[in-house]
């Protein structure tokens, strides 16, 4: 007899028995799964570890930078006037800079032409970039370059021309009244960045009467007139160097920039000065204090991690993510060693308390800025006992203690990256022994289906045979 349900022939809820006994069968699924639980929570925790020491890191690197202890400032009495930077290689100092010229560029203008008018003549235009002094243009090995004029060009034409040259000069034409004036400027400043104009005509015949057509775009001067002068466009600023005096010292420079005339120091000029600014370079203890935050903040987090990954509460009874871990307690007990240790021997300082870095109950550093300024009084005495490297790692200095630690802990073959390994591990094959049981539940479900299928089907059988019976029986006793 077939049984399309199971329990219909017998009665039974085999359903629920099946689920009952896969349930508990289950029971050691629901333990791995745990378990597999808590290991994930580790792996989060050495993973922040882990991220943590590598600030450690870095903040202990950033201590053993040069550039740290070497860093300087610069500020000046007249900001207006001067403003500038100071590098590493400058020395602390203070001096006065009094700003006596700026430089500047040369500039031409020409006369005046209608709008929109042609000059009437051609030729060309050779200019060179070179130095003026008084009358005598030095064009030295500047190249001349030409620009060419045609009889139909207007001043707007011909400062195009002119601007695509590449003349070291630019052009532009401005209009006023319904006339137009040529400006021509030079492109840098500085004595040696003045320019000579000479005009030619289209039988490249020089033209030195800059009265009429292309000459009247000349910047020349003609020593061999009957009264030698300049002649064509007019100037209306020379180019110059800028002139500044530092403590009396007379500097020059081509632009407005004073770079290691005072070795390390720049000078950026900004208008001319009737009394002397006074510069200050010195050693930036800002950044220096910015530092030694970050290193602290630094220490603090990863030591705070470690003890709340550690600790215990009796009042929930319940313990962090890696109470009892043997790796994380080490970590803590070595974190906890070095930033309580001495200093190395070339400081006269010699624990972090020193310098204003004070040790508190809970094992973090707070900031004593009274300490941390007094320190500063002497920063090489400081570097050294964070920098100083003797070979041996006991006697180095504190940053580099540290920063050693970090980097070994998260060394391929370090504690935290193989505590990783050894959880990511177990995380597999716990993962697998999960597979392995859920396969072995599945196969423990079919059996029992089965078991019970057939049970149901005999009982069945047995029922409809006893119904049978009675029936036989009843009839029996009706004939009888």
């Amino acid at each position: 007899m077939a049984i399309s349900s199971p329990g219909v022939g017998s009665g039974l809820d085999v359903k629920s028995i099946v689920t009952q006994l896969v349930n508990l069968e289950k029971q050691p699924i629901v333990q791995l799964q745990n378990k597999g639980s808590t290991l994930q929570t580790k792996l989060s925790a050495y993973a922040s570890i882990k991220s943590s020491l590598a600030t450690l890191d870095d903040a202990s690197t950033a201590m053993m930078d040069t550039t740290t202890w070497n860093a300087r400032t610069f500020s000046s009495s007249n900001s207006t006037a001067i403003t500038g930077s100071a590098t590493s290689t400058a020395l602390a100092s203070s001096f006065s800079v009094q700003v006596n010229a700026l430089a500047q560029v040369q500039s031409l203008k020409s006369g005046a032409v209608t709008s929109g008018a042609a000059l009437g003549s051609g030729g060309r235009l050779d200019i060179q970039v070179g130095q003026w002094s008084d009358t005598t243009f030095n064009g030295g090995s500047n190249s001349v370059l030409s620009v060419s004029v045609a009889s139909t060009d207007t001043l707007t034409d011909i400062a195009g021309k002119i601007n695509n040259a590449g003349a070291g000069v630019s052009a532009v034409v401005v209009t006023s009244g319904g006339q137009d004036r040529l400006l021509i400027r030079g492109n840098s400043t500085g004595d040696a960045s003045g320019f000579q104009i000479k005009t030619y005509d289209p039988s490249s015949v020089e033209i030195t009467d800059g009265t009429t057509g292309v000459g009247q775009l000349a910047y020349a001067y003609n020593a061999a007139s009957a009264v030698p002068a300049f002649y064509g466009m007019t100037q209306t600023q020379a180019a110059q160097n800028s002139s500044v005096s530092i403590d009396g010292i007379a500097v020059s420079s081509a632009t407005n920039t004073v770079s290691d005339a005072v070795p390390g120091v720049t000078l950026n000029l900004q208008t001319t000065t009737t009394t002397a600014a006074q510069i200050t370079v010195g050693l930036d203890k800002e950044l220096i204090k910015t530092k030694i935050e970050a290193f602290r903040t630094a220490y603090n987090s990863i030591r705070s991690q470690l003890a709340d990954d550690l600790k215990y509460d009796p009042g929930s009874k319940k313990g962090g993510p890696l109470q009892g871990d043997s790796t994380a307690i080490g970590l803590q007990n070595m974190l906890r060693d070095l930033a309580a240790s001495t200093g190395p021997s070339g400081s006269t300082l010699g624990r972090l308390s020193d310098l204003g870095l004070e040790m508190q109950r809970d094992g973090t550093l707070s900031t004593n800025s009274t300490k941390l300024d007094a320190a500063l009084q002497n920063p090489s005495n400081m570097q050294t006992f964070f920098t100083y490297s003797s070979g041996t790692a006991s006697m180095d200095g504190i940053a580099r203690r540290l920063r050693d630690f970090a980097r070994g802990a998260n060394a391929i073959d370090g504690n935290v990256t193989g505590r990783n390994t050894a959880l990511q591990a177990a995380i597999t094959r716990n993962t697998k022994d999960i597979d392995n049981m859920n396969a072995r539940v599945l196969r423990t479900e079919a059996r029992l289906y089965a078991q019970y299928s057939r049970l149901d089907a005999n009982i069945g059988s047995i029922n409809s045979l006893g119904n049978f019976v009675t029936q036989q029986i009843a009839q029996w006793n009706k004939t009888g």
